[in-house]
Order: C-alpha cells, then sequence, then structure tokens
C-alpha cells in the first residue's frame, strides 16, 4: 500500500490495483479534496485489475464484507469501519447516490457528506 497525504488526510492505495483504503471517516474528507483524487488517479489509466478473492481489512487485518451502494460492491471492515474501493468505484458510487440509489448507510452517509462539504453547506 503507498499512502497519500494532503493537508492532514492520509489515504492508501494499492499500487498493483489502485485500488483505496479509507480509514473510518476519511471517504467524506477525501471527496472534498479533488486534488487528492487526481495525485491518486495518475497511472490509474494504465492498471489492471487483479482478480476477486477474499480481502483482509488492512487496519484489522479481518475479511472485508461486501456490501452495495446501488450497482456497486463496495468492502466495508464492521469492526473499524473502513471502506475498501476497487479502481473506479468511487466515481460510480457517487454517482449511484446522485441518482437516489441507495445502499450501505456507511458509505452513503460519507458520500453525502462530503459532498455537501465540497459544495460549502
Amino acid at each position: 500500500m503507498l499512502s497519500y497525504q494532503h493537508q492532514g488526510l492520509e489515504v492508501d492505495s494499492c499500487p498493483e490495483c489502485f485500488g483505496i483504503w479509507f480509514d473510518r471517516e476519511e471517504l467524506k474528507e477525501f471527496i472534498q479534496r479533488p486534488e487528492l483524487a487526481q495525485r491518486l488517479s495518475e497511472g490509474a489509466a494504465q492498471a489492471t485489475p487483479t482478480g476477486g478473492g477474499e480481502r483482509l481489512c488492512p487496519s484489522c487485518q479481518i475479511p472485508l464484507s461486501e456490501s452495495s451502494l446501488g450497482e456497486v460492491a463496495v468492502d466495508l471492515c464492521f469492526r473499524c469501519r473502513g471502506i475498501w474501493l476497487d479502481q473506479g468505484e468511487l466515481d460510480r458510487a457517487v454517482e449511484q447516490y446522485r441518482q437516489g440509489q441507495r445502499g450501505n448507510l456507511v458509505v452513503l452517509n460519507q458520500i453525502a457528506e462530503g459532498l455537501r462539504a465540497a459544495r460549502g453547506g
């Protein structure tokens, strides 16, 4: 995992699959910082997603649970409330939220709070 820091926010990314790990409450802060998203996406277009399989929480080392937001499957750690998003899932999850799709409240609330703060309200 590679760590990216921007104004006190640290986000971790897999250099092989370009997935992103958000510790508890980091997703909403990340949404408010498009410049950090741009840094993480550099080079991601050339990435080839790796195969599935059980993914472990980088913090707790327990298996992540799959949950949904509309048509997007996200991986969550119910112990530490961390969120794993595969390459491209963040944009799709935000789009699903904007279309009124529902799903996991942990993810929905962080997207809603992040978008609201980014708009300045």
